[in-house]
């Protein structure tokens, strides 16, 4: 029923008998926006009138304002939380007044101040509200109202600031790594006021504690280890890349110390000579030690004569599938291959006895906090004695001491043009050669690489870590090792498997491998005075092959750039990113406030140093000028 105030035009009108007013000039509305609103009115009900127009039929109406209110409702409706009799109080207006007020209200309506919004969820929580029941009043998540609880509690004094619009929200946020209002101002007042960004705010508040992506604390587990153990974890809800710091530096080395020590004595059980703790464990360390290999477990007379079989069907299944193209073939050989795989797979490496008496075990931390164990390592000394023995007991006289130095080596050079003219004409078996030396060369160590290698393709590695400050929070220096610890996952551990494993992967295997292998051998960097200029415009053009757009894995900042230039260069950068008007500033400034200020001002932009991007000034023969002239 509708029921009617006397001395006015507002009204009580049954939802049932509403309707949409097509005159309103709202058409969509954002779906969690509606649940959010319907949350609220479950809680507090419609607190504004809805603004109507007579509809046609008598006692019915059209909503002109108010249509989300009217959808909350009605999804409410829907979830059997009202019923269609809920009554809503309308103001009535005419049809002449309909589009004119709903674009009011609609336009001209101002949204809630984000201060005021922060403070009214503080408000709540301070007369005893719980995140949960804020949450559900207001339709968000806890998640939510916790952030702006915390951006709530900051300092009164930096509050203050935000409300004049004197500080960013993301300025506020970056204050919320510390709880200590005095920290808090400190900091604030201690940094120059265009080096007040939210970066280093965050670094000021968190210098000296340990982020929640060390790989130490990835090691133990995690912040959670950390709270477990007593520790306080200060929580960064406002980081895309850190979850939290840890300040109690000594509690993390404790609780690292304690796992690395269970971690050993649990290797130490398998019987090895020595175990070692190894902190930062590194190729050029590892370099140093001699090396066993597990070795693979002959196969029972039963599973080899099996073995056999399947590879023959194997064999038989390609051949008629490359002559046919039968689709059964094809899964006869898919079929047979998993059966191989699962054969072999009973039989796993393993280091015997004998090795582990005179090898030891490294452990480390790895990259990624995870636990990195080098088995099968020969102590330098050990190795020396190693290889003494093995001169002694060495009693087989080679054959070659029965020919001249001259005639070995002409022997050997007819084999090897053989070897070459055949090798030119197998293509597939070329390609299994040049991904063995070069994996064996990039992905093992050098002594594997000595001992296992007859083509001499020479592969450099520039070492791109030196020349980076911070490179271990570059992320495509972070991507490229993850691509690397990739590869070695799926490579046997023993060099000498190498060969027989490029031999049975796809092709598809072999170029992808073949691919990251020579990826590691570019080397374009530019050290000045035009050394390796030729590598500098070769990685030019690879760059332009490529369709490399570089901006999306660089961003110039205070850090990895404007710091480390003149105040000049900073200005030219800002012109050349912003224009002459925004880089004009920078004329009046210190160089530390130019840096913060530079640093603010590109990011979003694009803009990267000339250095950075690829192009093509390779210079144009002569030849081809006359024939485009």
């Amino acid at each position: 029923m509708t029921k009617t105030k006397a001395t006015t035009n507002e009204i009580k009108v049954a939802f049932k008998k509403l309707a949409l007013d097509p005159k309103n000039v709202r058409k969509k509305a954002d779906q969690n926006g509606i649940q959010s609103l319907a949350a609220n009115i479950a809680v507090n009900g419609v607190l504004q009138n809805l603004i109507v127009r007579p509809d046609a039929k008598r006692g019915h109406y059209l909503v002109t304002g108010g249509g989300r209110r009217y959808r909350a409702v009605e999804h409410l409706i829907k979830e059997g939380l009202l019923t269609p009799d809920y009554e809503l109080s309308c103001q009535v207006r005419t049809e002449k007044e309909a589009t004119e007020l709903s674009l009011a209200e609609n336009v001209m309506r101002e949204a809630m101040d984000p201060a005021d919004q922060f403070r009214a969820f503080k408000a709540l929580a301070d007369e005893g509200t719980t995140v949960e029941d804020i949450a559900k009043r207001f339709g968000t998540i806890e998640l939510i109202v916790t952030k702006r609880l915390k951006l709530a509690r900051v300092s009164p004094v930096l509050f203050g600031l935000f409300e004049k619009g004197e500080m960013e929200l993301s300025q506020l946020q970056a204050f919320t790594v510390s709880d200590d209002h005095d920290t808090q101002e400190r900091v604030w007042n201690s940094l120059p006021r265009y080096y007040r960004n939210s970066h280093d705010i965050r670094r000021a508040l968190t210098d000296g504690k340990i982020p929640a992506s060390d790989k130490r604390i990835q090691f133990i587990g995690g912040l959670d280890a950390v709270r477990n153990a007593g520790g306080i974890v200060i929580c960064d809800l406002f980081s895309d890349r850190d979850s939290g710091y840890v300040e109690d530096i000594a509690l993390v080395e404790k609780l690292v110390a304690e796992k690395v020590e269970a971690a050993m004595q649990e290797i130490a059980a398998e019987g090895w000579k020595w175990v070692r703790y190894q902190a930062e464990l590194d190729n050029t360390a590892m370099q140093a030690f001699g090396r066993e290999y597990p070795k693979q477990p002959d196969l029972s007379e039963e599973d080899q004569t099996e073995l056999e079989r399947l590879q023959a069907e194997s064999d038989e299944a390609v051949t008629r599938y490359n002559e046919t193209g039968d689709e059964e073939d094809r899964v006869a050989f898919e079929v047979a291959d998993e059966a191989i795989e699962n054969l072999q797979a009973k039989y796993v490496a393993e280091f015997s006895s004998d090795q582990k008496t005179i090898c030891g075990t490294i452990i480390s931390i790895g990259y990624h906090g995870d636990l990195r164990v080098e088995r099968g390592l020969i102590d330098p000394a050990d190795a020396k004695a190693k290889a003494a023995a093995g001169d002694k007991d060495s009693e087989n006289v080679s054959e070659a001491a029965f020919h001249s130095k001259a005639l070995i080596a002409e022997l050997t050079a007819r084999k090897t043009s053989v070897l070459r003219m055949e090798l030119a004409k197998n293509p597939d078996v070329a390609l299994a050669v040049a991904v063995h030396s070069m994996a064996i060369k990039t992905l093992y160590n050098h002594s594997a690489a000595r001992d296992n290698g007859t083509i001499e393709i020479s592969l450099d590695s520039a070492c791109l870590e030196s020349q980076i400050k911070d490179a271990g929070q570059c992320d495509i220096v972070n991507a490229i090792e993850r691509q690397r610890e990739s590869w070695k996952s799926v490579l046997p551990f023993d060099p000498t498997e190498l060969w027989n494993w490029c031999l049975e992967v796809s092709q598809k295997t072999l170029l992808e491998l073949q691919a990251f292998c020579v990826a590691q051998t570019i080397n374009a960097i530019e050290y000045g005075e035009g050394y390796n200029k030729t590598g500098v415009d070769h990685g030019d053009r690879i760059g332009l092959a490529l369709g490399t757009d570089i901006t999306v894995h660089f961003q110039p900042t205070a850090e990895n750039y404007f710091s480390r230039v003149k105040l000049d260069l900073i200005h030219e950068s800002l012109v050349e990113a912003c224009g002459e008007e925004a880089a004009a500033p920078v004329r009046k400034m210190k160089k530390k406030e130019a840096v913060a200020y530079a640093s603010d001002k590109v990011a979003g932009t694009g803009w990267v140093p000339s250095l950075m991007t690829f192009s093509d000034d390779a210079p144009v023969s002569d030849e081809v000028i006359d024939e485009a002239a």
